[in-house]
């Protein structure tokens, strides 16, 4: 990491301290804001389940991007979020059992000790990166996703928000299936991606301290922290024209330190987690599936998961259905979940989805179950804009 650091950087700057072409190029500046409200109608609740009537999340983005004469773009963005969620499942995080369970996962971030009551309103800056894109490729510093989850490719879906995989928000409070392979979050991190050469991108991330308490992602060990995170990611992306049919593919793979603060025969010294995905578009039919494994930073406590999916566009209307299974080393609960539905653009801000969803925890002493119907509506809007140099 070192070595690309230094040779890289350098590189990368270099392109873009011509003074008078910096001088010169106009700045693009964009400020949004996004709303998504996801309401359950109708559920039913088995044992322990507790679903949420109405979440929701609010985000005000900025960027500000600058295109020079020998082609390097430059990019500022921040988001900073506000999120209801389910309180029992904060950053996705969740025990789910008693006060003598086991410890979380450092990639799941699923124990089986007593469960989470959080406040349900957290707001957090998820975002704040510089960005140079160039010929020798892209290179990001701050706060920012990974190269393993940025890559990630899977099977489509009609809810942003309340999905099957890497939920965002959770109405049920039983979602564990994650094939995004997020396993440093909103982190500040240093990453590099290749330009796409024949189709194919790669890309490193190395982040420090890889413990944000994220809306979406949230490592919160008792015994110590994740550090030195090395994620290494490749993107593949073919368009076959006689057959009108694109391929895109993603591998990924992390390393993270576990500095435990108290000595814990439990984890291990490392988290490493292992993802593979794959997309096919043909016409107006989609299909995909995705896959993770890791060995949770735990020494008995493996995770893996995989979903599946098919979608449709009709029109305006998409139509998708989503299964996937998770599966974790007991004593932890495994999962089931299911999703169909559909989804509309109301206007160009605006649009809605409805899906069915089914979700269920299987093992021994867990056993609950939530289905219902989920209702996403997202709304979005240009504060405003300019350009100027």
């Amino acid at each position: 990491m070192r070595l690309l650091y230094s040779t890289l950087v350098p590189a990368l700057t270099l392109t873009v301290l011509s003074p008078q072409a910096f001088a010169e190029a106009p700045t693009d500046f964009e400020l949004g804001l996004e709303g998504v409200i996801v309401i359950t109608p109708i559920s039913d609740d088995q044992n322990a389940a507790q679903s949420q009537t109405m979440l929701g999340e609010f985000s005000l983005t900025a960027e500000a991007e600058k295109l020079l004469d020998n082609g390097t773009r430059l990019r500022f963005r921040t988001a900073l979020r506000s999120q209801i969620d389910h309180p029992q499942r904060p950053g996705g995080s969740g025990e789910f059992g008693n006060a003598s369970g086991e410890p979380m996962g450092a990639f799941s971030a699923i124990g089986t000790g007593t469960p989470l009551d959080q406040p349900a309103l957290r707001s957090r800056l998820e975002t704040a990166y510089v960005q140079i894109d160039g010929g020798y490729g892209e290179l990001r510093v701050g706060k920012d996703r990974g190269v393993a989850a940025r890559f990630h490719e899977g099977a489509p879906g009609v809810l942003s928000h309340a999905r099957l995989d890497s939920a965002l928000l959770d109405p049920s409070g039983l979602s564990l299936l994650r094939t995004r392979h997020d396993l440093t979050g909103p982190s500040a991190k240093l990453s590099y991606a290749t330009p796409r050469l024949l189709g194919l991108r790669a890309g490193v991330s190395f982040t420090p301290d890889a413990n944000a308490d994220g809306l979406d992602r949230r490592i919160r060990l008792a015994e110590g922290d994740v550090s030195n995170t090395v994620e290494v990611a490749l993107n593949g992306s073919r368009y076959i024209r006689d057959q009108d049919l694109r391929l895109e593919g993603s591998l990924g793979w992390s390393r993270g330190e576990l500095e435990a603060s108290v000595p814990s025969p439990l984890y291990r010294d490392t988290v490493e987690t292992w993802s593979a995905g794959i997309r096919l578009e043909r016409h107006d039919w989609t299909a995909g599936i995705s896959w993770l494994k890791s060995d949770d930073g735990l020494l008995a406590g493996d995770y893996e998961a995989w979903s599946a999916g098919l979608s449709r566009q009709l029109g305006n209307l998409a139509l998708a259905l989503r299964y996937g299974e998770t599966e974790i080393a007991s004593p932890r609960p495994n999962a089931r979940s299911w999703r169909v539905g559909g989804a509309f653009p109301i206007s160009q801000t605006a649009g809605i989805g409805l899906s069915y969803y089914s979700e269920e925890l299987k093992g021994s002493p867990f056993r609950s179950k939530s289905e219902g119907i989920v209702v996403e509506i997202t709304l979005s809007t240009q504060i405003f804009g300019f350009s100027e140099n």
